[in-house]
């Protein structure tokens, strides 16, 4: 009899799906949470903010697809939720609500690209760049 895994909790960043999605990684994205039993939360102000940064001309110009795929590709593979507001002060006040979701989906770890995230001791969240990420399984 197979020993089931737990699945693994996690919030990834708008920074960190736009660098997925450049360097044209979304199959190794999908095929590593089906395999590693991966859960990813997300809410609507990620999805907002992930239609935004989308619409940017300079990420426009690079990505080969309608920002509509990726965003449908997030929500595909992501468990959506209605985040409460956390006491959570970020060093990024913008990046607030990443600490919400993963307070509110009591998630584990942040992957993220951004410095002053990484770099935070006092996070309540462990936050993880993209490349420790793909080193977990």
């Amino acid at each position: 009899m197979a020993v089931k895994r737990k699945v693994k909790r996690f919030v990834i960043d708008v920074n960190t799906y736009v660098t997925i999605f450049i360097n044209r990684e979304i199959d190794w994205l999908a095929k590593y949470i089906f395999q590693n039993k991966i859960e990813i939360f997300v809410d609507h102000l990620l999805i907002a903010e992930l239609a935004r940064v989308l619409e940017y001309p300079k990420i426009k110009k690079i990505l080969p697809l309608e920002s509509i795929l990726y965003i449908s590709f997030v929500q595909m593979i992501s468990t959506e939720i209605i985040s409460k507001p956390s006491t959570t002060q970020s060093p990024d006040p913008d990046d607030k609500y990443l600490f919400d979701i993963a307070i509110t989906a009591n998630v584990k770890l942040l992957v993220t690209g951004d410095k002053a995230l990484l770099n935070w001791s006092d996070s309540p969240i462990e936050t993880i760049s993209l490349s420790l990420f793909k080193e977990l399984f």
